[in-house]
């Protein structure tokens, strides 16, 4: 049986989303996480818990195991997983490196909303 890989869900019409996943891509080198953008329709039908609105509002990431995750707890997962940045897990380990994350991941995403409302091509969509 082929071991699962994480999935992680990323708005692919978000400049900031497309360079986080590329990013990953350049620490990534074994493929061991799966990019799925969240315009992928199939991926609602194939994990029928996941809500395209939150997948809008956050970053998500289906863990291995069907556990699916957001927000500030992506990030501490990746940095736990990933070899090459593992050795700086412990920032993430104690709560005040939890907080630490948790605020900067709700001062990017608050800069991602910003970027979404002043885009007249994002705004065309309804979004």
């Amino acid at each position: 049986m082929e071991e699962q890989k994480p999935i992680l869900i990323y708005d692919r019409e978000c400049a900031l989303c497309k360079r986080f996943a590329q990013a990953l891509d350049f620490l990534d080198k074994d493929e061991s996480i799966v990019k799925v953008p969240l315009q992928e329709e199939w991926l609602y039908e194939k994990h029928p818990k996941l809500v395209r609105e939150e997948c809008e509002q956050a970053i998500h990431l289906i863990k291995p195991d069907g556990t699916i995750i957001k927000g500030a707890a992506v990030i501490e997962f990746l940095v736990v997983y990933y070899p090459g940045v593992r050795k700086f897990s412990w920032l993430v380990e104690s709560e005040s490196g939890k907080k630490a994350v948790g605020f900067f991941y709700d001062k990017v995403n608050e800069l991602r909303d910003k970027m979404k409302k002043d885009c007249k091509g994002c705004n065309k969509k309804g979004r």
